[in-house]
């Protein structure tokens, strides 16, 4: 089956993309029309595959998180770990990126560029465990609350590794796309540290189903960013799983403790699984999309 990137078919994100730095979607969950028309599908009577990913570029890792959404199943859901190999800085869909974030500076620095299906604003990929939930779209009875019960997990999973982690109270109006980088302030109902976010999050639509993926920051700082903007004045860094814990947990200890937190929180059953060969078709023409500048510095 093709996939559409454009016209409202299945595969195209673009008829509601959200993040954590959303309006409130109101009381049937969503701000696009004919969502309250979706049946709801318990949480805790999914399938949940759960797929273990080496690193790869950010087109690809694009390209997979958009296919897995695009040819779920009904009745089940997908829970996609994976890291990034290059560094990557990643734009939310309609943030502004041309003439704000240097090519030049980037290829000297051995970063790369890629723009998410999802909204919310710029985040540097490296040294960090990226999540990707797809899931469809009234399993949770509304995309905000999706957001929340996610990060809920998440933050379930972070303290069973001896995190001191919390939830984000109310922190204000969203911030527009141009705002700045991701981390410079948290969202709410994302998960925090020491004043600092930890966890940054965004959603989009895909068809009948939801995608929600988001960085969890391990080490460093995303300072690159204001270097490859050419700014002068430091970003505030985010929360680092380093600093709570006093070192950086190996990655399979994480990697089994967001699973074990979310299958908690959302409940379901879950096993591990690769990607079906119909998800591997997709993503690959999907890659194709996730690597053209068109796309990448499209605003």
């Amino acid at each position: 089956m093709p996939i559409s990137l454009s016209g409202g078919r299945r595969g195209d994100p673009s008829p509601s993309v959200l993040s954590g730095e959303v309006s409130d979607p109101g009381p049937s969950g969503s701000s696009e029309p004919g969502f309250g028309s979706t049946p709801e599908a318990r949480p805790d009577q999914i399938q949940w595959r759960v797929v273990n990913d080496p690193a790869l570029a950010g087109p690809a890792n694009m390209a997979r998180d958009h296919a897995l959404a695009d040819r779920l199943e009904p009745g089940t859901g997908v829970l996609r770990l994976y890291e990034w190999d290059p560094p990557t800085v990643s734009f939310g869909r309609n943030e502004p990126s041309e003439e704000i974030y240097s090519v030049e500076r980037a290829l000297a620095e051995g970063v790369a560029y890629v723009r998410r299906p999802t909204g919310g604003r710029a985040v540097l990929h490296h040294r960090e465990l990226t999540y990707a939930l797809a899931f469809p779209l009234g399993t949770f009875g509304g995309l905000k609350k999706a957001y929340r019960i996610i990060n809920r997990g998440l933050l379930a999973g972070l303290q069973t590794l001896g995190a001191s982690v919390h939830l984000a109270a109310n922190t204000g109006p969203s911030l527009p796309p141009d705002a700045g980088p991701c981390f410079r302030q948290p969202a709410e109902g994302e998960v925090m540290a020491l004043g600092r976010k930890l966890i940054g999050s965004a959603q989009t639509r895909i068809g009948d189903s939801v995608l929600q993926h988001g960085s969890i920051i391990l080490d460093g700082d995303q300072d690159l960013l204001r270097r490859l903007r050419g700014d002068d004045e430091p970003d505030p860094p985010p929360a680092t799983l380093k600093s709570l814990l006093g070192a950086v947990p190996d990655l399979p200890s994480l990697r089994a403790a967001v699973r074990r937190g979310l299958a908690e929180t959302i409940g379901g059953s879950w096993s591990e699984a690769d990607l079906r060969s119909d998800e591997k078709m997709a993503a690959q023409e999907l890659q194709a999309h996730y690597e053209d500048p068109g796309w990448t510095w499209r605003v």
